[in-house]
């Protein structure tokens, strides 16, 4: 999806229903996301203790990289190198990064597919 951040406009569509217009920054800014990635020991175990998390919008695993998606949350960094080492993992790195027109789709689509089945779990 690195072409749509070139884009001057960017319509996103799912299911047949609009789910935004607007530029790159504007579609970014209105999910109200921020993002972390971390490098882990465990990162399956690391993926699904984070995916727990209501904060958690997504995870994207990449070997030791964590690329997380998240909500509601100032310092991403620190929320999830907390979380993760509560749980016993070994967090090698974590850094705040700016969020994608990628990580707004997966958050639209998810949020879409969630209100579309209600209870049901989205993998995007």
């Amino acid at each position: 999806m690195d072409e749509a951040e070139r884009c001057h406009r960017l319509a996103f569509i799912f299911r047949g229903t609009l789910l935004d217009i607007g530029t790159p920054q504007q579609i970014v800014e209105r999910r109200h996301l921020r993002a972390a990635e971390l490098e882990v020991d465990d990162s399956p175990r690391a993926a699904a203790i984070l995916r727990e998390a209501r904060e958690v919008d997504e995870v994207a695993h990449y070997g030791h990289l964590l690329r997380v998606a998240t909500r509601d949350v100032e310092d991403p960094a620190s929320f999830l190198r907390d979380r993760l080492t509560a749980a016993g993992i070994h967090v090698e790195n974590a850094h705040s990064t700016r969020v994608t027109v990628e990580d707004a789709f997966v958050s639209m689509v998810r949020s879409d597919a969630a209100d579309a089945t209600p209870g049901a779990e989205v993998a995007a």
